[in-house]
């Protein structure tokens, strides 16, 4: 097996244990909500739903470098050797911040780390869709139109993320009065409201991860 197919292997891993076990993710949350079960086990399929989303985390982080690396050895990218390096390490700081921030998100020490990968988030999202909108105007930097699109539509990835992010912060709070305070009708609405905000961005951030990969397989345009 080549380098290059080593890499495009691992792209496409990225890609399957992103979404699938997001989805993973998605239905144990949704299955959480509503007082059918008991508050127990409404608690642990919480748990259960943070403790698979450290798997999504990491491709989430993993495509950028991941994507560079394979842009790097197709020559649709053209990067010196130091600044691959460079996006490797800021990978690896982005992951153990978003990391960090979900395996500890209740202890002071996950809050911070959060509240940091919120803003790395949302700015690396604006600036690939700067990067790509540039590129695509000037035609230069990246070799297609299509690698630009998929460019850009990961830095939007990074925005519905973060909108995932920060609706989701009262879905945790309600959870934690229900927990302290049992099932009431105004419980219930908290946690039924915050969860369909925060699967609305969920939904959207699906259907662009396959819009992405569609791109990537069908290179549309040149």
């Amino acid at each position: 097996m080549s380098e290059h197919e080593i890499w495009r292997y691992l792209h496409i891993l990225m890609f399957v244990f992103w979404l699938g076990t997001d989805m993973g993710v998605m239905i144990s949350a949704k299955r959480a909500v509503g007082p059918q079960l008991s508050v127990d086990a409404r608690l642990t399929l919480l748990k259960s739903a943070l403790l698979i989303e450290l798997l999504p985390r990491t491709m989430w982080v993993a495509a950028l470098p991941l994507g560079v690396q394979l842009s790097h050895h197709l020559g649709l990218v053209t990067i010196s050797t130091p600044a691959l390096a460079l996006v490797w390490l800021f990978a690896a700081f982005w992951w153990v911040v978003n990391f960090g921030g979900a395996y500890y998100i209740e202890q002071p020490l996950g809050l911070k780390l959060g509240r940091i990968n919120r803003w790395v988030t949302g700015l690396l999202g604006l600036t690939l869709i700067g990067v790509a909108a540039a590129s695509y105007l000037s035609q230069t930097l990246f070799a297609t139109a299509w690698l630009a699109a998929k460019v850009g539509l990961y830095g939007v990835i990074q925005l519905t993320i973060l909108g995932i992010e920060l609706t989701f912060v009262p879905v945790g709070a309600a959870f934690g009065r229900l927990a302290a305070e049992g099932s009431t009708p105004e419980v219930e609405a908290r946690i039924s409201a915050t969860m369909k905000r925060s699967l609305l961005f969920v939904y959207a951030t699906y259907v662009l991860i396959a819009i992405v990969g569609l791109i990537g397989v069908s290179k549309p345009f040149g």
